[in-house]
């Protein structure tokens, strides 16, 4: 009954922001994307029992790239490798690309509780495009939550690589790595697999 619910609410969610959108792409021929991972190389982020978050974010990114088919879309990627990227590199290499979208993906972690869970997608409303940014969130919980009945939250948050980008922005965390069930599916290739194909159904969306 539990996961009916999450079902429906999802399949609302995707209703209703199918009709609120207008699309900032849909007239444009090639859609351009950046996937930034964050972390990296001396910062690993969080780093749970051997798991970094570094790590289980760069190789969603490279699943991304994996799986990539749309030839309407042109990826980016602000971390190719595990070298570190400070957040000014970042911001500097997105808007110079000047995206039609940046995704910045990161893993979450709570210092007390290890039962705490869910995914968080985060926009800032500093950002120009902060009421595109809300409902391209949105969308891709409406995605989340039917492919794998995980809870999603929106939030506002002015971190730098969505503040300071002129584009619109949204930054994933995208599970609980303090969590053992959650660590273990974010570091799983089944678990980096079905979110890598969320956020490909997403981008092919918009």
């Amino acid at each position: 009954m539990k996961t009916f619910a999450k079902a429906l609410f999802a399949i609302c969610i995707l209703g209703c922001f199918a009709f609120a959108k207008t699309s900032t792409t849909s007239t444009k021929e090639t859609v351009k994307i950046v996937i930034d991972a964050g972390h990296g190389g001396k910062d690993s982020g969080q780093n749970i029992k051997g798991i970094k978050e570094k790590e289980v974010v760069y190789q969603i990114t490279q699943k991304i790239k994996e799986l990539h088919q749309n030839k309407n879309i042109e990826l980016y990627f602000s971390r190719p490798n595990n070298e570190f990227v400070s957040l000014e590199q970042r911001v500097e290499f997105i808007n110079t690309i000047q995206p039609d979208l940046v995704i910045s993906l990161h893993a979450n972690g709570h210092p007390q509780d290890e039962t705490k869970k869910g995914m968080e997608i985060y926009f800032s409303k500093k950002n120009k495009f902060s009421k595109e940014n809300f409902e391209y969130g949105g969308q891709l919980s409406g995605i989340f939550i039917f492919s794998s009945a995980q809870q999603v939250e929106i939030k506002s948050a002015n971190f730098k690589i969505l503040s300071k980008v002129n584009a619109p922005a949204l930054m994933l965390e995208l599970g609980f790595l303090t969590n053992p069930e959650e660590r273990t599916y974010l570091s799983s290739k089944e678990g980096q697999t079905e979110i890598a194909n969320n956020i490909l159904k997403f981008i092919n969306e918009i």
